[in-house]
């Protein structure tokens, strides 16, 4: 028997190292014997488990009496038709289906057909489908609230995500071309003349806000509970994905929190994304991680609303 491994992620900027850890646990690494491992990098859950390339090669490499493994569920299928459908291939191919976390990880083999096993799955799958369309639901309502109060969201300028738009102002006064200074910070020749547009001949120049004006990266102390939510989530932008992959993690006890620098509006971003946890529906422990997380950005950032 084989154990065929299977993982996924939805980006390029996405670790698997939360996968591979129960995985590793389990024995099922590179080089265990009868461990094959299969992949699925940057492919959205929205494409259906049997239709990924990844899962293709798994699908030819099987052989009855195999067994697939994944950590979590969702790394595999994202709602009930895509579970029934690996379920019914994993039979029709003679393979067990095991997951290693999450509520379906203490049934041995997630493909069995007695009625017990049937019923286990399509009621559990289905409530996690629920409580998924229902935070996204709750997301884009806290979206929709914070929008209508004057908060921002989407992909910053380039150059201020780099804090480097007064550096590249500077090197254009003193002679640098546009294509030099593309090349040097790695953004378009269009991002760098909006930089220095009143620089340019023909426009006037205007004074420059000093730079303790402009707005400064700030570290702030992400409670666990905000930053796990915050890394499963799908829709963050580039430059929110990016602050949380360089947050440094310090765990406390059986629990952790992640220091984040990041612009103040980046940290709005996140806050905003997170605003499904400052809900009725909300447990009292992610409520409080919530208003925690709010607490520091207004004392770091007391410019931004965002109550």
């Amino acid at each position: 028997m084989a154990e065929l491994v299977y993982t996924r992620v939805s980006t390029d900027e996405q670790s698997t190292q939360r996968q591979t850890h129960p995985l590793a646990e389990a024995g099922l690494v590179d080089g265990a014997d009868s461990v094959r491992l299969f992949a699925d990098p940057a492919t959205s859950s929205k494409i259906p488990a049997l239709e990924r390339a990844g899962f293709r090669e798994l699908a030819g490499y099987a052989r009855p009496g195999d067994r697939l493994t994944v950590s979590e569920l969702y790394r595999l299928c994202r709602d009930l038709a895509d579970i029934l459908a690996v379920r019914e291939w994993c039979r029709g191919h003679g393979l067990k289906l095991r997951v290693l976390s999450g509520a379906l990880s203490g049934i041995v083999d997630l493909a069995a057909t007695d009625a017990t096993t049937t019923m286990l799955v399509n009621v559990l799958v289905s409530v996690g489908q629920f409580q998924r369309d229902l935070q996204n639901e709750l997301t884009r309502d806290g979206l929709a609230a914070a929008w209508a109060q004057g908060a921002r969201s989407g992909r910053r300028p380039r150059l201020a995500q780099l804090g480097a738009r007064d550096q590249v102002r500077q090197a254009y006064r003193e002679g640098t071309s546009i294509a030099a200074l593309a090349r040097e910070h790695g953004v378009s020749r269009v991002a760098i003349r909006t930089a220095v547009a009143d620089l340019m001949p023909g426009r006037p120049e205007h004074e420059v806000p000093a730079a303790v004006d402009a707005p400064r990266p700030v570290r702030i102390e992400v409670p666990g509970k905000i930053a796990r939510h915050l890394s499963e989530h799908d829709g963050l932008g580039e430059a929110e994905r990016h602050a949380l992959q360089r947050g440094r993690e310090v765990r406390r006890g059986q629990g952790y929190s992640l220091h984040v620098t990041a612009l103040p509006d980046v940290h709005q971003a996140l806050l905003t994304t997170a605003a499904v946890l400052n809900t009725d529906s909300a447990s009292p422990a992610d409520r409080k991680a919530y208003r925690i997380y709010a607490e520091r950005l207004n004392n770091t950032a007391p410019v931004l609303d965002h109550r």
